[in-house]
């Protein structure tokens, strides 16, 4: 699934600009992989200068970040959802990011590079986990935002290692996910056994007939 992704501050943006260059960010991380993706391949082939690709990113870790996550949250894939419903996109979202092969040649030198930045750790987690979470946890739930939260943690950590040690058809993979949506959907329920109310005010959103599994008789 999509978070967003910390900008440095400074002068307002350029849509198009911005585009060349995560375009260009996302070809290279599929060609040369993470090491190869350097600042100034990057400029050469955009045709944006290097002062203007610093000027907006403060470090080639945030401009891979927003390359492969986007400037803000997408949440329209939740509309309509209800608690299972938001689990299933949450675990489809997950596996969709890390299957993309432009985060499989980036990980293994993001997560390197990640380790020296604790902030920008801590912007990765609020930006990719708040904003879903509240969608299905109530103002002021705390309880319910850490279950929510966690739950994408486990989703997205399944759906890593799962791409990195399975291979695109590997049966096991429906398997995987499959044991993701219902153990996640028993953990984010309330108590009482009631689901989770739906996050958009609109009717629960039909599950796919894949997800409904038949009665004992």
């Amino acid at each position: 699934m999509a978070g967003g992704s910390p900008r440095a501050p400074g002068r307002p943006r350029d849509p198009e600009l911005d585009e060349r260059v995560v375009a260009t960010v996302r070809e290279l991380l599929v060609e040369v992989g993470w090491h190869g993706t350097t600042i100034r391949k990057v400029a050469e082939r955009s045709g944006v200068s290097r002062p203007a690709i610093a000027r907006r990113w403060s470090s080639k870790a945030h401009l891979v970040l927003e390359a492969l996550l986007g400037p803000a949250p997408d949440l329209a894939r939740f509309h309509g959802a209800d608690g299972p419903g938001w689990i299933d996109e949450v675990v489809a979202g997950s596996f969709e990011l890390f299957d993309r092969p432009e985060m499989r040649s980036a990980v293994p030198g993001l997560l390197a590079a990640l380790h020296d930045h604790r902030e920008l750790r801590a912007e990765i987690w609020e930006g990719f986990t708040g904003p879903a979470a509240s969608l299905v946890a109530g103002e002021g739930d705390d309880e319910g935002h850490r279950r929510a939260r966690a739950a994408i943690a486990i989703a997205a950590g399944a759906a890593l290692f799962t791409a990195s040690m399975m291979g695109p058809d590997d049966p096991e993979r429906s398997v995987v996910q499959a044991m993701l949506r219902s153990t996640l959907t028993g953990a984010i329920a309330p108590g009482d056994g009631a689901p989770p109310r739906a996050p958009t005010g609109r009717p629960p959103r039909p599950r796919s007939g894949a997800d409904v599994q038949p009665s004992a008789s």
